[in-house]
Protein backbone atom coordinates (compact mmCIF):
# COMPACT_ATOMS: atom_id res chain seq x y z
CA UNK A 1 0.00 0.00 0.00
CA UNK A 2 2.98 2.55 1.07
CA UNK A 3 4.45 1.46 -2.33
CA UNK A 4 1.58 2.04 -4.36
CA UNK A 5 1.10 5.79 -2.83
CA UNK A 6 4.55 6.25 -3.41
CA UNK A 7 4.08 5.62 -6.85
CA UNK A 8 0.32 7.72 -6.88
CA UNK A 9 2.52 10.92 -6.20
CA UNK A 10 5.20 10.30 -8.53
CA UNK A 11 2.44 10.08 -11.25
CA UNK A 12 0.60 13.41 -9.54
CA UNK A 13 3.63 15.49 -9.49
CA UNK A 14 4.93 14.01 -13.06
CA UNK A 15 1.03 15.08 -14.28
CA UNK A 16 1.80 18.69 -12.51
CA UNK A 17 5.13 19.03 -13.82
CA UNK A 18 4.19 18.24 -17.44
CA UNK A 19 1.19 20.65 -17.06
CA UNK A 20 3.74 23.15 -15.92
CA UNK A 21 6.12 22.34 -18.99
CA UNK A 22 3.03 23.06 -21.26
CA UNK A 23 2.39 26.30 -19.89
CA UNK A 24 -0.85 25.27 -18.27
CA UNK A 25 -1.78 27.66 -14.98
CA UNK A 26 -3.93 27.68 -12.33
CA UNK A 27 -6.55 30.67 -12.72
CA UNK A 28 -5.41 33.37 -10.40
CA UNK A 29 -7.90 35.06 -8.15
CA UNK A 30 -7.70 38.59 -9.12
CA UNK A 31 -6.45 40.14 -12.35
CA UNK A 32 -6.10 43.70 -13.93
CA UNK A 33 -8.00 44.61 -16.89
CA UNK A 34 -6.86 47.71 -19.17
CA UNK A 35 -10.29 49.84 -20.06
CA UNK A 36 -11.12 52.93 -21.18
CA UNK A 37 -13.66 53.83 -18.71
CA UNK A 38 -16.73 55.41 -19.36
CA UNK A 39 -20.51 54.11 -19.81
CA UNK A 40 -18.82 51.11 -21.66
CA UNK A 41 -16.80 49.81 -18.88
CA UNK A 42 -19.50 50.47 -16.16
CA UNK A 43 -22.22 48.04 -18.16
CA UNK A 44 -19.66 45.52 -18.14
CA UNK A 45 -18.94 45.48 -14.54
CA UNK A 46 -22.57 45.02 -13.71
CA UNK A 47 -23.56 43.01 -16.84
CA UNK A 48 -20.25 40.56 -16.78
CA UNK A 49 -17.74 41.64 -13.96
CA UNK A 50 -19.93 40.88 -11.00
CA UNK A 51 -21.67 37.89 -11.93
CA UNK A 52 -18.21 36.09 -12.88
CA UNK A 53 -16.68 36.96 -10.10
CA UNK A 54 -19.69 35.86 -7.97
CA UNK A 55 -19.17 32.88 -9.45
CA UNK A 56 -15.90 32.06 -9.77
CA UNK A 57 -13.97 34.26 -7.15
CA UNK A 58 -12.35 35.76 -9.43
CA UNK A 59 -12.33 39.76 -8.86
CA UNK A 60 -11.32 42.26 -11.82
CA UNK A 61 -9.39 45.45 -11.21
CA UNK A 62 -9.98 47.67 -13.85
CA UNK A 63 -6.58 49.88 -15.37
CA UNK A 64 -8.76 53.43 -16.26
CA UNK A 65 -8.10 54.72 -18.46
CA UNK A 66 -6.02 52.71 -21.53
CA UNK A 67 -4.62 53.88 -24.55
CA UNK A 68 -2.01 52.25 -27.42
CA UNK A 69 1.25 54.19 -25.72
CA UNK A 70 0.74 53.09 -22.05
CA UNK A 71 0.16 49.27 -23.71
CA UNK A 72 3.57 49.69 -25.70
CA UNK A 73 5.16 51.22 -22.64
CA UNK A 74 4.05 48.72 -20.45
CA UNK A 75 5.56 45.73 -22.48
CA UNK A 76 8.67 47.75 -23.52
CA UNK A 77 9.51 47.99 -19.79
CA UNK A 78 8.82 44.32 -19.20
CA UNK A 79 6.56 45.15 -16.13
CA UNK A 80 3.28 43.69 -17.76
CA UNK A 81 0.61 44.38 -15.08
CA UNK A 82 -2.63 43.92 -17.14
CA UNK A 83 -4.04 40.18 -18.94
CA UNK A 84 -6.52 42.11 -21.11
CA UNK A 85 -6.05 45.08 -22.76
CA UNK A 86 -8.79 47.21 -24.77
CA UNK A 87 -7.66 48.41 -28.49
CA UNK A 88 -9.56 49.87 -31.66
CA UNK A 89 -8.94 47.83 -35.17
CA UNK A 90 -6.27 50.47 -36.16
CA UNK A 91 -4.31 49.82 -32.90
CA UNK A 92 -4.62 46.58 -32.94
CA UNK A 93 -2.59 46.09 -36.34
CA UNK A 94 0.15 47.57 -35.41
CA UNK A 95 0.39 45.97 -31.82
CA UNK A 96 0.46 43.04 -33.97
CA UNK A 97 3.84 44.30 -35.72
CA UNK A 98 5.46 45.37 -32.93
CA UNK A 99 4.82 42.76 -31.46
CA UNK A 100 3.02 43.83 -28.03
CA UNK A 101 0.42 41.20 -27.96
CA UNK A 102 0.10 37.19 -27.22
CA UNK A 103 -2.56 35.21 -29.05
CA UNK A 104 -5.36 34.68 -27.86
CA UNK A 105 -6.45 31.02 -26.39
CA UNK A 106 -9.46 30.55 -27.69
CA UNK A 107 -9.33 26.88 -26.51
CA UNK A 108 -9.52 28.38 -23.11
CA UNK A 109 -11.89 30.76 -24.03
CA UNK A 110 -14.45 28.26 -25.52
CA UNK A 111 -16.65 30.61 -27.28
CA UNK A 112 -20.10 30.75 -28.46
CA UNK A 113 -20.79 31.20 -32.01
CA UNK A 114 -19.40 34.42 -33.14
CA UNK A 115 -18.70 36.18 -36.13
CA UNK A 116 -15.49 35.36 -37.84
CA UNK A 117 -14.25 38.98 -38.16
CA UNK A 118 -14.38 38.80 -34.44
CA UNK A 119 -12.17 35.87 -33.75
CA UNK A 120 -8.94 36.82 -34.51
CA UNK A 121 -5.33 35.22 -33.74
CA UNK A 122 -4.49 38.18 -31.41
CA UNK A 123 -8.12 39.31 -31.05
CA UNK A 124 -10.88 39.19 -29.28
CA UNK A 125 -13.72 41.03 -30.72
CA UNK A 126 -15.69 42.79 -27.85
CA UNK A 127 -17.99 45.04 -29.70
CA UNK A 128 -19.54 46.89 -32.79
CA UNK A 129 -19.53 50.32 -33.47
CA UNK A 130 -21.20 52.22 -36.93
CA UNK A 131 -20.28 55.63 -37.88
CA UNK A 132 -23.33 56.29 -40.47
CA UNK A 133 -25.26 59.55 -40.81
CA UNK A 134 -27.57 61.21 -38.33
CA UNK A 135 -30.28 64.20 -37.88
CA UNK A 136 -32.53 65.09 -36.08
CA UNK A 137 -36.13 64.34 -36.57
CA UNK A 138 -38.17 66.41 -39.21
CA UNK A 139 -34.95 66.88 -40.82
CA UNK A 140 -35.28 66.03 -44.51
CA UNK A 141 -34.03 62.44 -44.33
CA UNK A 142 -31.03 60.91 -45.83
CA UNK A 143 -30.41 57.49 -47.89
CA UNK A 144 -26.65 57.85 -49.21
CA UNK A 145 -23.49 60.04 -48.56
CA UNK A 146 -24.08 60.98 -51.87
CA UNK A 147 -27.47 63.13 -50.13
CA UNK A 148 -25.10 64.16 -47.61
CA UNK A 149 -23.02 65.89 -50.05
CA UNK A 150 -25.91 66.94 -51.96
CA UNK A 151 -26.33 70.32 -50.04
CA UNK A 152 -28.63 71.73 -52.78
CA UNK A 153 -31.32 68.91 -52.45
CA UNK A 154 -30.70 68.73 -48.44
CA UNK A 155 -29.45 72.00 -47.07
CA UNK A 156 -27.90 73.14 -43.80
CA UNK A 157 -24.69 73.22 -42.22
CA UNK A 158 -22.71 69.56 -41.76
CA UNK A 159 -20.19 68.23 -39.30
CA UNK A 160 -17.54 65.85 -39.93
CA UNK A 161 -14.95 63.84 -38.26
CA UNK A 162 -11.54 65.03 -37.45
CA UNK A 163 -10.52 61.22 -37.94
CA UNK A 164 -9.89 60.96 -41.20
CA UNK A 165 -10.80 56.82 -40.78
CA UNK A 166 -14.29 57.96 -40.17
CA UNK A 167 -14.21 60.56 -43.43
CA UNK A 168 -12.61 59.72 -46.25
CA UNK A 169 -13.83 56.46 -46.68
CA UNK A 170 -17.11 58.11 -47.00
CA UNK A 171 -16.26 60.72 -48.93
CA UNK A 172 -15.00 58.48 -51.81
CA UNK A 173 -19.09 56.83 -51.67
CA UNK A 174 -19.86 59.73 -52.14
CA UNK A 175 -18.77 59.87 -55.09
CA UNK A 176 -20.41 56.48 -56.37
CA UNK A 177 -17.39 54.00 -55.62
CA UNK A 178 -19.45 51.03 -54.38
CA UNK A 179 -18.66 49.34 -50.36
CA UNK A 180 -16.63 46.48 -52.09
CA UNK A 181 -14.76 48.74 -54.06
CA UNK A 182 -14.01 52.01 -51.19
CA UNK A 183 -10.60 50.00 -50.59
CA UNK A 184 -7.81 50.46 -51.53
CA UNK A 185 -8.83 54.10 -50.91
CA UNK A 186 -8.24 56.55 -53.94
CA UNK A 187 -7.26 59.58 -51.70
CA UNK A 188 -6.92 61.97 -54.62
CA UNK A 189 -10.78 61.42 -54.95
CA UNK A 190 -11.61 61.68 -51.30
CA UNK A 191 -9.54 64.73 -50.83
CA UNK A 192 -11.77 66.02 -54.00
CA UNK A 193 -15.00 65.74 -52.76
CA UNK A 194 -13.94 66.83 -49.24
CA UNK A 195 -12.81 70.30 -51.22
CA UNK A 196 -16.44 70.08 -52.16
CA UNK A 197 -18.00 69.81 -49.23
CA UNK A 198 -15.45 71.80 -47.31
CA UNK A 199 -17.26 75.06 -47.45
CA UNK A 200 -20.97 73.51 -45.36
CA UNK A 201 -19.16 72.23 -42.59
CA UNK A 202 -19.45 73.85 -39.49
CA UNK A 203 -17.89 71.76 -37.16
CA UNK A 204 -14.84 68.98 -37.51
CA UNK A 205 -15.60 66.88 -34.50
CA UNK A 206 -12.86 65.07 -32.40
CA UNK A 207 -15.32 63.53 -29.79
CA UNK A 208 -17.70 61.70 -30.22
CA UNK A 209 -20.34 63.75 -27.80
CA UNK A 210 -19.99 66.86 -30.18
CA UNK A 211 -22.36 65.15 -33.17
CA UNK A 212 -25.36 64.40 -30.96
CA UNK A 213 -25.35 68.02 -29.20
CA UNK A 214 -24.82 69.91 -32.27
CA UNK A 215 -27.81 68.20 -33.79
CA UNK A 216 -29.80 68.50 -31.17
CA UNK A 217 -29.13 72.41 -30.37
CA UNK A 218 -29.84 72.94 -34.29
CA UNK A 219 -26.00 74.30 -35.07
CA UNK A 220 -25.98 71.74 -37.84
CA UNK A 221 -28.74 69.37 -40.12
CA UNK A 222 -26.27 66.42 -40.46
CA UNK A 223 -23.05 64.76 -39.12
CA UNK A 224 -21.65 61.22 -39.14
CA UNK A 225 -21.87 60.25 -36.07
CA UNK A 226 -21.53 56.77 -33.95
CA UNK A 227 -24.66 54.74 -33.57
CA UNK A 228 -23.64 54.39 -29.65
CA UNK A 229 -23.91 58.54 -29.26
CA UNK A 230 -26.95 59.28 -31.14
CA UNK A 231 -29.26 56.63 -30.58
CA UNK A 232 -29.71 57.64 -26.61
CA UNK A 233 -30.71 60.91 -27.58
CA UNK A 234 -34.01 61.71 -27.73
CA UNK A 235 -34.92 63.44 -31.03
CA UNK A 236 -32.19 61.97 -33.44
CA UNK A 237 -32.35 59.69 -36.49
CA UNK A 238 -29.25 57.64 -37.38
CA UNK A 239 -29.01 55.91 -40.83
CA UNK A 240 -26.96 52.70 -41.70
CA UNK A 241 -26.83 52.84 -44.90
CA UNK A 242 -22.65 52.58 -46.49
CA UNK A 243 -22.11 53.03 -42.91
CA UNK A 244 -18.58 52.02 -41.47
CA UNK A 245 -18.56 49.10 -39.15
CA UNK A 246 -16.08 48.73 -36.84
CA UNK A 247 -14.68 46.39 -34.09
CA UNK A 248 -13.28 46.79 -30.51
CA UNK A 249 -11.07 44.21 -29.35
CA UNK A 250 -9.36 42.73 -26.32
CA UNK A 251 -6.35 42.17 -26.30
CA UNK A 252 -3.43 39.96 -24.22
CA UNK A 253 -0.30 42.25 -23.59
CA UNK A 254 2.79 40.26 -24.39
CA UNK A 255 4.22 39.04 -20.91
CA UNK A 256 1.48 38.81 -18.98
CA UNK A 257 1.44 37.03 -15.93
CA UNK A 258 0.36 33.29 -16.98
CA UNK A 259 -1.99 32.50 -13.80
CA UNK A 260 -3.86 35.54 -14.28
CA UNK A 261 -4.18 35.24 -18.16
CA UNK A 262 -5.78 31.97 -17.06
CA UNK A 263 -8.31 33.70 -15.55
CA UNK A 264 -8.79 36.42 -17.98
CA UNK A 265 -9.55 33.69 -20.39
CA UNK A 266 -12.58 32.28 -18.68
CA UNK A 267 -14.21 35.77 -18.50
CA UNK A 268 -13.68 36.23 -22.32
CA UNK A 269 -15.93 33.03 -22.27
CA UNK A 270 -18.74 35.08 -20.91
CA UNK A 271 -18.22 37.68 -23.40
CA UNK A 272 -19.50 35.36 -25.59
CA UNK A 273 -23.00 34.45 -24.42
CA UNK A 274 -25.87 36.61 -26.88
CA UNK A 275 -28.26 36.83 -23.50
CA UNK A 276 -25.47 38.78 -21.71
CA UNK A 277 -24.48 40.58 -24.72
CA UNK A 278 -28.27 41.84 -25.49
CA UNK A 279 -27.80 43.18 -21.56
CA UNK A 280 -24.78 45.32 -22.75
CA UNK A 281 -26.20 46.83 -25.86
CA UNK A 282 -29.52 47.15 -24.22
CA UNK A 283 -27.30 49.84 -21.95
CA UNK A 284 -24.87 51.39 -24.53
CA UNK A 285 -26.34 50.60 -28.20
CA UNK A 286 -23.15 48.59 -29.19
CA UNK A 287 -23.12 44.65 -29.97
CA UNK A 288 -21.10 41.86 -29.40
CA UNK A 289 -19.79 39.11 -31.44
CA UNK A 290 -23.04 36.46 -31.35
CA UNK A 291 -24.91 36.31 -34.63
CA UNK A 292 -27.74 35.16 -32.44
CA UNK A 293 -27.29 38.93 -30.42
CA UNK A 294 -31.06 39.73 -32.10
CA UNK A 295 -32.97 37.08 -30.36
CA UNK A 296 -32.62 38.23 -26.84
CA UNK A 297 -32.91 42.11 -27.36
CA UNK A 298 -36.73 43.87 -26.73
CA UNK A 299 -38.61 44.45 -29.97
CA UNK A 300 -37.77 47.93 -30.15
CA UNK A 301 -33.93 47.23 -30.53
CA UNK A 302 -33.83 44.29 -32.29
CA UNK A 303 -33.74 46.13 -35.71
CA UNK A 304 -31.42 49.30 -34.62
CA UNK A 305 -28.07 47.83 -33.75
CA UNK A 306 -25.54 47.27 -36.07
CA UNK A 307 -25.11 44.00 -36.50
CA UNK A 308 -29.51 43.46 -36.82
CA UNK A 309 -30.61 41.31 -39.55
CA UNK A 310 -30.62 44.12 -42.71
CA UNK A 311 -27.78 46.49 -41.38
CA UNK A 312 -24.72 44.51 -41.11
CA UNK A 313 -24.65 43.76 -44.71
CA UNK A 314 -25.39 47.67 -45.73
CA UNK A 315 -22.13 48.69 -44.28
CA UNK A 316 -18.56 48.77 -45.00
CA UNK A 317 -16.18 46.59 -42.34
CA UNK A 318 -13.17 48.93 -41.63
CA UNK A 319 -9.73 47.64 -43.45
CA UNK A 320 -7.80 48.45 -40.38
CA UNK A 321 -4.52 46.69 -42.43
CA UNK A 322 -4.96 49.28 -44.62
CA UNK A 323 -5.35 52.07 -42.21
CA UNK A 324 -2.20 50.69 -40.71
CA UNK A 325 -0.25 50.24 -43.76
CA UNK A 326 -1.20 53.74 -44.59
CA UNK A 327 -0.95 55.58 -41.68
CA UNK A 328 1.84 58.29 -42.30
CA UNK A 329 0.72 59.17 -45.25
CA UNK A 330 -2.83 59.37 -44.90
CA UNK A 331 -2.01 61.47 -41.19
CA UNK A 332 0.02 63.81 -43.38
CA UNK A 333 -2.15 64.32 -46.56
CA UNK A 334 -5.39 64.96 -44.13
CA UNK A 335 -2.91 67.92 -41.79
CA UNK A 336 -1.76 69.78 -44.79
CA UNK A 337 -5.14 69.63 -46.26
CA UNK A 338 -7.17 70.64 -43.03
CA UNK A 339 -4.12 73.86 -43.25
CA UNK A 340 -6.65 74.84 -46.34
CA UNK A 341 -9.72 74.54 -44.70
Amino acid sequence: MREARRWLSLGAAVLVLGAVALGAAEPAKKFVFGQSGGASMEASRDIFWKPFTARTGIEIEPLVPTSFGKLRAMVESGKVVASLWDLGSSDLEQAIALNLVEKVDWNKVNPGPMFPEMKRDYGFGQTYFSTGSAWKKGTPALSTWADFWNVQKFPGKRCLSDFPSFTLPLAVMAAGVPLDKVYPLDLDLAFRMLDQIKPHVAIWWNAGSQPPQLLKDGEVAYCNAWNGRVMPVEGLEFNYNQGLLDIAFYVVPRGAPPAEKEAAMLLLHDWTDPKLQAEYAKRVFYPGSSPDLHKFLPDDLKTRLPTSPGNKERQLLTNAKWWFDNAEKVQTRWQEWKLTR
